[in-house]
């Protein structure tokens, strides 16, 4: 999707979760306060009333809603406090993966791939960045 069609952040995540409500796929979940949940699904029922209330729903709804995304590992949050969602296959294959791509500056502030993900899965040593930035790439 053009990022011009995507106004905002919330707009993309909005987005994003109407996707995986759809497609039932797996996806990891950085959060701006805590640790990530890894290899998650919104739950049937969220995604059933999610989907429902983007259909035939009022705006307040669609609010309450977002202030409680329920996802498969039983965590709840609202859509303020989520940094990003993403994809993950379920046979994802990390062996081999090229990291020099994760040298790159692609962020507005001139950060690296790496730094990114350092930052947004909350990583504390080389090896994790390591390991999170190999899922990236390969997802």
């Amino acid at each position: 999707m053009p990022a011009r069609a995507i106004p905002n952040r919330e707009h993309h995540l909005l987005w994003q979760l109407e996707h995986f409500a759809r497609t039932g796929q797996i996806f990891d979940v950085t959060f701006l306060g805590r640790e990530p949940s890894l290899e998650v699904t919104l739950t049937q029922e969220f995604a059933f009333e999610f989907l429902e209330t983007l259909s035939w729903g009022r705006p307040e709804q669609l609010a309450r809603l977002c202030r409680q995304i329920r996802f498969s590992d039983g965590s709840t949050i609202g859509l303020v406090g989520i940094w990003t969602l993403n994809y993950m296959p379920r046979d994802l294959d990390i062996s081999g993966v090229d990291l020099s791509e994760g040298e790159q500056r692609i962020g507005d502030g001139g950060e690296t791939m790496r730094e990114m993900i350092s930052n947004s899965y909350r990583c504390r040593s080389r090896a994790e960045e390591d390991f999170f930035l190999a899922r990236f790439i390969a997802s």
